[in-house]
């Protein structure tokens, strides 16, 4: 196994034509020289590298610019979530055995993981000129990504292949589950240094961990599909004027499971309250007609507010962790820069939706 990149200075021309003639992207031609740069907004659980390639031929299909995704250099981040979570694992599985995922994705040039060392490196194919609005998402780019759920999530509604993949979080995993909703409920006990009215979080948390074997059981009841798991703006690039095409990054955390938590996770992260209010409806109209445009059949709009509501839960633990157990001051600094309110992002939006669809109460009566 080539040696896993640490930091710039190890993308030497050997290591890259070494990768690349592995993965069968380079053809007949060589690389001649390359450049790399670290990126200037780092990731939470990565690291990002920008390479400038060139090579000894002028094939247009050769890929010049290339986005490197490594391990993580904070200790906390490996310790505390990726040792916990397994997310190199996932993602660099992810990447090598669904090339076609029936929803646009990066062009994985090369894809590497130590167990061992918990180190990781993904090469992929620049997706400029499209662009990330980060956490600057429109109305407009929401309701475009959530068009694309229903291809997706039907192209692997209640496909076995699935359950076999022991990287993909199963909705059955009780230790997975477990180990994230007792991580949410410590971490939501000490939300009060953070958010002024935390209390409904608190003590949804609370009830999710009592209630799990419950909430796990009804979820095994329910059609299953392939589901991102993070499926927000930041982990998506749309067209520009100049060209490019919508698609989907960061597969780190792909589940088995109701495909309504993608939607619930980008409507309620990234779009406001007021316009989830106005919208809400209307798109999950929207989505459940995707559905059936692509052969899913005996799936009503009472099945997929159910799923719905279990999405938000599954959202909001998300949230919670990501609270608790990364450098913050990411999100803080990046959402100032863009004028967005960091704590209505990242937890009010969706505490009100989970009021609005009353999911206590739903949690109460399993």
């Amino acid at each position: 196994m080539l040696k896993i990149p640490a930091d710039a200075g190890d993308f030497t021309v050997d290591w890259l034509n070494r990768a690349l003639s592995a993965s069968g992207s380079l053809g007949h031609s060589k690389v001649v020289k390359c450049t790399a740069q670290v990126s200037s907004e780092p990731g939470q659980t990565a690291e990002v590298f920008f390479l400038d390639v060139e090579f000894d031929s002028v094939n247009p299909d050769l890929p010049r610019s290339i986005v490197a995704k490594l391990t993580s250099q904070n200790p906390q981040v490996i310790e505390e979530v990726i040792a916990n979570y397994d997310q190199y694992r996932r993602e660099t599985s992810f990447y090598r055995d669904f090339p076609d995922a029936g929803i646009a994705v990066p062009d994985c040039l090369y894809q590497s993981y130590d167990p061992e060392a918990q180190e990781f490196v993904i090469l992929m194919r620049d997706l400029a000129p499209a662009e990330s609005p980060s956490w600057a998402v429109s109305e407009d780019q929401i309701v475009l990504a959530l068009s694309k759920l229903p291809a997706f999530h039907s192209k692997w509604w209640n496909q076995e292949l699935l359950r076999e993949k022991d990287y993909l979080v199963q909705f059955d995993d009780t230790d997975f589950f477990t180990l994230a909703f007792s991580g949410a409920q410590l971490i939501s006990e000490n939300l009060s240094n953070l958010f002024s009215d935390c209390e409904a979080t608190m003590e949804l948390m609370a009830v999710a961990r009592e209630k799990l074997p419950k909430m796990l059981s009804f979820l095994a009841s329910r059609p299953y599909t392939l589901v991102h798991g993070d499926y927000h703006s930041k982990q998506m690039f749309f067209p520009t004027a100049q060209g490019g095409r919508f698609s989907v990054i960061d597969w780190q955390f792909p589940f088995v499971a109701q495909g309504a938590w993608d939607f619930a996770r980008l409507l309620n992260v990234c779009g406001t309250t007021p316009f989830r209010q106005a919208r809400e409806k209307f798109l999950l109209a929207d989505y459940l007609a995707g559905l059936r445009t692509h052969g899913i059949e005996h799936y009503s709009m009472d099945d997929l507010e159910q799923d719905y509501r279990m999405g938000l839960i599954i959202s909001h633990m998300i949230n919670t962790i990501a609270v608790g157990t990364t450098d913050i001051s990411l999100i803080v600094n990046e959402c100032g820069a863009l004028g967005i309110d960091w704590q209505d992002l990242m937890f009010y939006r969706t505490q009100r939706s989970l009021i609005d669809w009353q999911v206590r109460q739903v949690l109460d009566d399993l």
